[in-house]
């Protein structure tokens, strides 16, 4: 019986259209959830999935965004999968956070790129940075996504899977035109270790990793950091927020806008008495 439901849930998940790796993050969060619960699911109540959930929270420090998750899975089992009320939407769930992120100097994002290991690695953290893409999206890179007329990369399948273009700079461009005559892909952009197979997202972050290693940068931070670095330099740059908002594929302007923050936390604040005020004075000595 339970195996039967979970494989229900299995292809509820596809259905619904979620990626490969939500399917298996929600899959993965439902099942420690029925272990956990120990009874048949036709048992399992309210009271069990709010111990559940504090269990999370209380016994394995789970992050708020992990908790939603799980939140989230156990959600969609019951309304779509099983179809029986148990009043998940109205379980209690911590309120978001708004934490501004971490990001790198320009000079940090240089080094970074210029410490990979090889070829491959450099053109890889080049192109996250300079078209501020998330990882899942840079190794569903095709060659054919690269649009040299328009300087444009698209972006297939991203978040939400929903298709994009962002920004393809020259110089990566020049750079990706090296690796091409080095590495010569076909299909994928970015190959794996064997032909015709794309990178892992595992490998990406491996080559980051190593690389901020060797630039001699301590920031405990991921690669998606250097998406954060490139839409933090684009606002610096005086790159418009909402054109930063479809390069970056966000659904609402007040994620972009955590930006401008960023922005507006490195920005010296004068009073408009003090910035106007030498205009003022040169307006009445020529009144005199």
């Amino acid at each position: 019986m339970l195996e039967q439901e979970l494989q229900n849930y299995r292809r509820d998940l596809a259905l619904r259209g979620y990626s490969p790796r939500t399917q298996s993050t929600y899959y993965r969060c439902l099942v420690s959830f029925l272990e956990y619960c120990g009874e048949p699911t036709e048992k399992i109540t309210k009271e069990n999935i709010k111990n559940y959930l504090y269990h999370l929270i209380d016994g394995q420090k789970l992050s708020e965004s992990s908790l939603r998750q799980a939140r989230s899975a156990i959600c969609y089992f019951f309304s779509q999968t099983i179809g029986r009320e148990v009043e998940v939407a109205n379980i209690p769930i911590q309120k978001k956070k708004r934490k501004l992120p971490e990001v790198f100097t320009v000079e940090e994002v240089f080094r970074i790129i210029h410490s990979a290991d090889n070829l491959k690695h450099k053109t890889i953290l080049m192109l996250t940075y300079s078209s501020g893409l998330r990882v899942g999206e840079l190794v569903n890179l095709k060659v054919s996504d690269i649009s040299r007329d328009s300087m444009r990369l698209k972006v297939r399948d991203g978040k939400g899977g929903k298709d994009r273009y962002t920004l393809l700079s020259e110089i990566c461009l020049n750079q990706l035109e090296d690796y091409w005559k080095t590495y010569r892909p076909c299909s994928w952009l970015f190959c794996g270790r064997y032909p015709g197979e794309q990178i892992s997202i595992r490998a990406v972050q491996h080559a980051y990793h190593r690389a901020k290693k060797r630039a001699g940068i301590t920031k405990q931070c991921g690669i998606h950091t250097l998406r954060h670095s490139f839409a933090t330099h684009m606002i610096e740059t005086g790159s418009g927020v909402f054109q930063l908002q479809k390069f970056l594929g966000h659904r609402h302007l007040t994620t972009t806008l955590v930006y401008v923050h960023l922005n507006e936390e490195k920005a010296v604040a004068r009073s408009p008495l003090d910035v106007y005020a030498d205009r003022f004075k040169n307006e009445s000595s020529s009144n005199r």
